[in-house]
């Protein structure tokens, strides 16, 4: 089994300019091994421009403390999420080292990815709402409902080709299959291959589906809704170290592989 770390990913225009999604705690690692996000020799500043996020937790938002040193940094994300990371002290924390600039998104309203001048770049996003009512163990049950948990549909305006980003997903309702259709890419959460892991391996009680993620495996599991979307590359992440599909050699992967799909792993590289 080969380790990986926490779900986020760096998303490029094709000139060298960069934007995150989501900031794992492993930032700093991550972004050491990348070097076409290293700053350039006539530049002390990264080419990143920005994060946008899917939810407020920490394994998705707590490397933004890697990136306090930059001048000003834009994040892009829910009013849920703003309001759960204020509430948590991590944006006030950031605020304390750098100028943030947040922009609010909402779903199923498109917008373009900013570089730091301002000049829309050629990604555009639209948020995907994948909340299920259940918030960050810190919020302690107390906060928004909506817009907690959200995907992206990117698109890139040179190409018309699309990708979808959605590390945490409770249901693959109709709705959102519908929006992952036309798309040559799809991040899906991979975190559980079945709903009763954590029991089945006696490292809990909780169900897959009670944490917020629509287990791989099973009638109603994601792999067996996602096999209709044939134009699409299928690749599961955020990736729980109980799920039994990390082993390369294991009958869950083969079971992965005989449907197309794949995992993800640390610097995998796609291009659109």
């Amino acid at each position: 089994m080969t380790p990986r770390r926490s779900s986020t990913i760096a998303i490029g225009d094709g000139d060298g300019e960069w934007f995150l999604g989501n900031a794992g705690p492993e930032l700093d690692a991550a972004l050491r091994d990348c070097s076409p996000l290293w700053p350039r020799p006539d530049d002390s500043a990264a080419p990143i421009h920005g994060v946008f996020l899917t939810d407020a937790e920490l394994d998705h938002t707590s490397g933004l403390l890697s990136l306090r040193q930059a001048s000003e940094l834009h994040v892009y994300g829910t009013v849920a999420v703003q309001t759960l990371l204020s509430q948590c002290g991590l944006l006030p924390t950031l605020e304390s080292y750098t100028v943030v600039h947040w922009h609010e998104v909402r779903p199923g309203e498109r917008f373009a990815l900013q570089y730091s001048d301002g000049a829309a770049s050629p990604l555009w996003c639209e948020p995907i709402e994948a909340s299920s009512g259940r918030l960050p163990r810190y919020a302690r049950g107390r906060g928004p409902t909506s817009g907690v948990v959200v995907g992206y549909r990117i698109t890139d305006e040179r190409t018309a080709h699309t990708a979808v980003f959605l590390p945490s997903v409770a249901a693959l309702d109709a709705s959102i299959v519908e929006q992952l259709r036309a798309t040559q890419l799809v991040l899906v959460d991979g975190s559980f291959w079945t709903d009763d892991e954590m029991h089945r391996q006696r490292r809990g009680t909780a169900a897959a589906r009670s944490m917020g993620h629509l287990p791989v495996n099973g009638a109603d599991g994601s792999l067996r809704l996602l096999r209709q979307l044939t134009d699409a590359h299928i690749v599961y992440t955020h990736i729980n170290n109980t799920n039994p599909m990390l082993f390369e050699d294991g009958p869950e992967r083969a079971c992965l592989t005989s449907a197309g799909a794949s995992v993800a792993h640390d610097g995998a590289e796609y291009e659109l």
